[in-house]
C-alpha cells in the first residue's frame, strides 16, 4: 500500500532567455500558488528577485513541503 500524497502548492519558474552577451531577452520570473492558504505570491521578475523568492517560499509555506511536483 502506498501513501496518498496531495499537491498543496505550485511554484512556477521561468528561467528567462539570455543572450551570449548577457543581455536578457526575457528576464527570469516566478510565481507561487498555495492551495492550502488559497493565496498567490508574485510574480517577481529579475534574476536576483527570483533567486530570493524561491529561497524564501519554502519557509513561508512550510506546510507545502510534504508533497512536491516537478
Amino acid at each position: 500500500m502506498t501513501a496518498q500524497q496531495t499537491i498543496t502548492g505550485a511554484l512556477f519558474i521561468d528561467c528567462g532567455q539570455q543572450l551570449k552577451n548577457l543581455t536578457w531577452v526575457r528576464p527570469p520570473r516566478a510565481k507561487y500558488e498555495c492551495l492550502t492558504c488559497r493565496t498567490t505570491e508574485g510574480p517577481v521578475v529579475g534574476e536576483h528577485a527570483v533567486k530570493a523568492f524561491v529561497a524564501t517560499i519554502r519557509t513561508t509555506h512550510q506546510h507545502t513541503t510534504h508533497a512536491q511536483a516537478a
